[in-house]
């Protein structure tokens, strides 16, 4: 008689929605999520593949829904957008016509949001490291400069005791919260840090401190961690008012997610869900505790709010070629395409909806399946998407990848491959808003010394 094995539950597993006629499955592409009638095939052709293409519609739709989330009676909200996110200056110049701010980290971002345009006074300046020129510009033309360390605080009190009014500024802090604490960036508020810099800057006439910050992590999905993060600054605000300081704003910072999807690694058991206007829940965690604070922050607060990728992820899609699929003994098939990792580094924690944009016909005749797919770049590593589902492709066909609008372009890499161009679907059609790389764009910086030249050199 054999041994009873134990008993194992049955496991139910979600399948992606594929829509069925009677002979065919109908195409499901995500290019379809841009809201607009495009033809993909008309870009690729005329722009090259690969391809970013950008929404401006869902690009200004995404910015409003965020806003109105943290809209409040008792409030003035301002978004200051985070410019290392994507920072086109299309995407940067679309945000400021919608009134956005601009929060930098570094120099760069300063020069290229003071030349679109956006004012000093509606500049957030962050970052763990600024140099002493960039300290300068900013506190001089009245930008708000979050103070990270005790050794910045003292070279921003050397500047503003040259300058003849007090400089605008806040600090940032930071709390342990669970395993991981995002403890490398501002005043450690665990330890007191932040409540010594506090009695320091009450001591300075020259420094005005306005707001208080902290950006407690990125793509969040426990609401309760903004919860935690507003309970830190209002503590931190009653001890800045015993000290004789007014501070008027409240920063929670970004880190705000999107509806990209997460790869299961790096996601809640199960999976997470984002749909509709998700951020109302993150809204209610934050505006509900500020409001009960009001006097706090000069009776009406300003809540400042610096999201990135919640507002930007979406609205951009890359189109690419498939140059070749393979048939793998005992793996999944693999599909290769023109865009590699080196264009989507969020690859790594995201998978990113993919869809076949156009090809022959509007519609695949067969059966969905599931493939890997492979970029073009001689690394085994440049997988885009394990197990995407899609119609049956061939060597022509044009996919879509969506959610790229977040880092893609910021963190995209010259590797092996030129950058592809960007366009910008407007109100009167495509407009070019970056273009294509040549290998000589990618060489422009470099300088080959004279004895190196050859007569056959053409560098």
């Amino acid at each position: 008689m054999t041994e009873p094995t134990a008993y194992e539950p049955p496991e139910i597993t979600r399948l992606p929605f594929i829509a069925f006629t009677k002979h065919a499955t109908r195409e499901v592409s995500a290019f379809s999520d841009l809201d607009q009638e495009v033809d993909a095939s008309a870009l690729v052709e005329q722009y090259g593949s690969p391809l970013f293409v950008i929404s401006e519609r869902r690009l200004r739709d995404d910015y409003r829904t965020f806003l109105e989330a943290f809209t409040d009676t008792h409030l003035e909200t301002r978004v200051a957008y985070s410019i290392k996110t994507n920072y086109l200056p299309a995407v940067c110049s679309v945000l400021k016509d919608e009134g956005a701010w601009a929060e930098v980290v570094s120099g760069m971002e300063y020069e290229l949001a003071r030349a679109l345009g956006f004012p000093a006074s509606q500049m957030i300046f962050n970052g763990p490291h600024k140099t002493q020129e960039e300290l300068e510009r900013a506190l001089g033309e009245g930008a708000v400069v979050n103070i990270d360390n005790f050794d910045e605080l003292a070279q921003v009190e050397a500047i503003a005791a040259g300058l003849s009014a007090p400089v605008r500024i806040g600090i940032r802090i930071s709390f342990r919260f669970g395993a991981i604490g995002w403890t490398k960036f501002g005043f450690n508020d665990d330890n007191g840090d932040s409540h010594k810099a506090l009695e320091r800057i009450a001591l300075n006439p020259r420094l005005r401190l306005e707001l208080l910050h902290n950006h407690c992590g990125t793509f969040v999905l426990i609401e309760e961690l903004y919860a935690k993060s507003v309970e830190r600054l209002i503590h931190l605000a009653k001890r800045a008012r015993d000290l004789g300081l007014e501070p008027t704003m409240i920063d929670v910072g970004g880190g705000f997610p999107s509806s990209n999807t997460l790869r299961p690694e790096f996601d809640f058991q199960g999976g997470s869900r984002r749909e509709g206007n998700f951020w109302f829940s993150y809204a209610e965690e934050i505006c509900s505790r500020l409001q009960n604070a009001r006097e706090l922050f000069g009776g009406r607060p300003i809540l400042v709010l610096e999201p990135g990728r919640a507002i930007v992820d979406a609205s951009t899609q890359l189109l690419c070629t498939v140059v070749a699929e393979k048939a793998v003994d005992g793996q999944t098939p693999a599909v290769i395409v023109d865009a590699g990792v080196n264009l989507v580094p969020t690859a790594c924690f995201y998978n990113h909806a993919m869809g076949r944009a156009a090809g022959p016909s509007g519609i695949q005749h067969g059966r969905h399946q599931a493939v890997d797919i492979y970029g073009p770049l001689c690394m085994q590593s440049d997988r885009l998407r394990e197990q995407a589902l899609l119609p049956p492709v061939e060597m022509g066909d044009i996919l879509s990848i969506s959610h790229v609008g977040a880092y893609c372009h910021s963190q995209s890499m010259q590797f092996i491959q030129t950058r592809p161009a960007t366009v910008l679907l407007g109100p009167e059609g495509p407009e070019l808003v970056r273009r294509r790389e040549t290998w000589r764009d990618v060489f422009a910086l470099d300088r080959l010394p004279e004895r190196l030249r050859g007569d056959d050199c053409d560098f």
